[in-house]
């Protein structure tokens, strides 16, 4: 398969498995309250008041569609167009470093709010680790899906059996 397909659906396979850990994480976190899952999708500070809850069908409709093109198709589409580049040697190992990049990304972010007089990093730390392992799995099942998919390592590899 080539690697823009593979990517995809490697891209929808994390997608997924994303998706089912942030769920069983809001479960034994928060019982049945969304606030994990909420969180890390959050279109707040995309689309202004209107969406910082999933209260209303139409911000709840924007998360769903935010999460699916960002985590399916954008991050796959931007693996693949890189993971030659990245450190390691197997898919497995290029996916742990693309979630880790995805995840220094959104540490910025909350030590970016914390600098500008919001909350502390002691009151993210939760929120923090749970992206941290999200990430993770998350870099763990695109990489391992774009290798399996893709039938070869990368586009400098001697193995181009694609």
């Amino acid at each position: 398969m080539d690697p823009v397909r593979s990517s995809l659906a490697g891209g929808i396979a994390a997608t997924i498995a994303l998706l089912i850990f942030l769920l069983i994480t809001d479960f034994l976190l928060a019982g049945v309250d969304i606030f994990v899952f909420a969180t890390f999708t959050s279109l707040c500070a995309v689309g202004g008041p209107p969406y910082c809850e999933l209260g209303s069908s139409t911000a709840t409709l924007l998360t769903i569609l935010w999460f699916f093109l960002l985590y399916a198709v954008a991050w796959p589409l931007l693996f693949a167009g890189f993971t030659w580049g990245l450190p390691g040697e197997t898919g497995l190992a290029h996916g742990v470093v693309f979630g880790l990049l995805l995840w220094a990304g959104y540490v910025a972010v909350v030590l970016a709010n914390v600098g500008l007089g919001g909350q502390t990093v002691g009151q993210n730390l939760p929120m923090l680790l749970v992206t941290f392992v999200a990430y993770l799995l998350y870099g763990l099942v695109l990489g391992g899906g774009y290798d399996r998919l893709a039938h070869h390592r990368t586009f400098l590899s001697s193995d181009r059996s694609a």
